[in-house]
């Protein structure tokens, strides 16, 4: 008996040495490994924190930036002219109002945020008086001018464009000046139009003390320890919608008549097919028959230039659809020369619409590879 105890105590030694030291070994490693779980879903939670506040604030800015589009012509059925100082214009027929922005009971548009805005307006009148068109800011600034001295007999088309930086609030119109005149009818030759290309909105200044951003960075821990699940899929559906909105077509097409030499027509009204294609992109063009279709429903820019010698009725003109006239460049014959006319607008378009150009019975248009006659666009927004 006596020898055996040394030995179950050598043997129980050795069971506690092995047992004892074991179990606070492996608890050990387990803390360790779920502390180091822990730190990786709490690193990971601030990133996917990180890309929600960034996604979020993009897509807030998108969602906030108003689309703003609008064009509209003179309308009526012949002159406008002053004799007795200048005369606001009012271009009555609205074609595009996106935003609402323009008034056609003041003329007036009114930016509705800060940003830069493309503007552009195109007068026609005949030749025998002065022509003007002034586009003014706030009743004061004088900001671009289409203006033509008398030359004889005939017609003539002049036209103004840019980019401006507008305030919120800033007003733009068109006012016609002291001894001049504009002429229009119901097919659009004399027209004021324009769209946001981009808004300029100010950051807010941050200046937080230390104090402050030890309170921001501890509620942020806060935050990131309680959050669940659906912060990711907040995140999934911001960024979806942010993929959507950039992923929306791209859409600009730009050709010349090309040729060499004049396209007359003495029978009828016959179709302007632009052959050569400079742009295309989107494809939305046809070089075959000359047509242009919206590929979905939104606001399109659309430009044309005509330019033909001035013995003979020059014309070009903007169908919707092979019905409505959109726009028109019409210039009456003024003797020796040539001449250059052109028009532009911001369309709202649904898709399918096709536009395309005619030239009208008794009219004629030139052009050769310089690409002088031209027909050209491009997607503003989609709606």
């Amino acid at each position: 008996m006596s020898r055996c105890l040394p030995v179950l105590l050598l043997v129980a030694l050795a069971c506690l040495a092995r047992f004892g030291s074991a179990l606070p070994f492996d608890a050990q490693a387990e803390l360790k490994k779920a502390q180091t779980t822990l730190e990786e879903l709490k690193a990971e939670r601030r990133v996917m924190n990180e890309r929600l506040e960034v996604a979020e604030m993009q897509l807030k800015r998108v969602r906030d930036t108003p689309k703003v589009a609008f064009a509209a012509s003179l309308g009526g059925n012949g002159l406008v002219k002053t004799t007795n100082g200048n005369k606001d214009l009012l271009y009555k027929d609205v074609l595009t109002n996106v935003g609402g922005a323009y008034n056609k009971e003041t003329g007036e548009f009114t930016a509705p945020i800060r940003g830069v805005y493309y503007i552009r307006f195109t007068a026609n009148a005949p030749t025998d008086f002065t022509m003007s068109a002034v586009l003014y800011k706030n009743d004061a600034e004088i900001q671009l001018i289409a203006h033509e001295q008398p030359s004889g007999s005939g017609s003539d088309t002049a036209s103004n464009g840019a980019a401006f930086l507008l305030q919120k609030g800033d007003k733009l119109k068109m006012v016609l000046w002291h001894n001049t005149q504009i002429w229009d009818n119901s097919n659009h030759h004399s027209t004021f139009s324009g769209f946001l290309l981009f808004p300029m909105v100010d950051e807010p200044l941050t200046n937080l003390s230390v104090e402050d951003q030890l309170k921001d960075l501890k509620e942020s821990l806060v935050q990131v320890q309680t959050e669940n699940s659906g912060v990711k899929a907040r995140l999934e559906a911001t960024e979806k919608e942010l993929k959507a909105i950039r992923d929306e077509p791209k859409v600009a097409f730009a050709a010349s008549l090309g040729g060499d030499g004049l396209q007359k027509t003495t029978n009828g009204n016959t179709n302007l097919i632009y052959k050569d294609v400079l742009t295309n992109i989107g494809q939305a063009y046809n070089s075959e028959t000359g047509v242009f279709t919206a590929p979905v429903n939104g606001v399109y820019y659309i430009r044309f230039t005509a330019n033909a010698p001035t013995d003979f009725t020059m014309s070009a003109v903007l169908y919707k659809n092979d019905a409505e006239i959109q726009l028109i460049a019409h210039e009456q014959p003024s003797g020796s020369g040539s001449d250059t006319a052109s028009n532009g607008a911001a369309l709202q378009l649904q898709a399918g619409d096709r536009l395309s150009m005619k030239l009208w019975h008794n009219t004629q248009i030139w052009d050769n590879s310089n690409h002088h006659s031209t027909f050209s666009g491009f997607l503003i927004f989609p709606m």
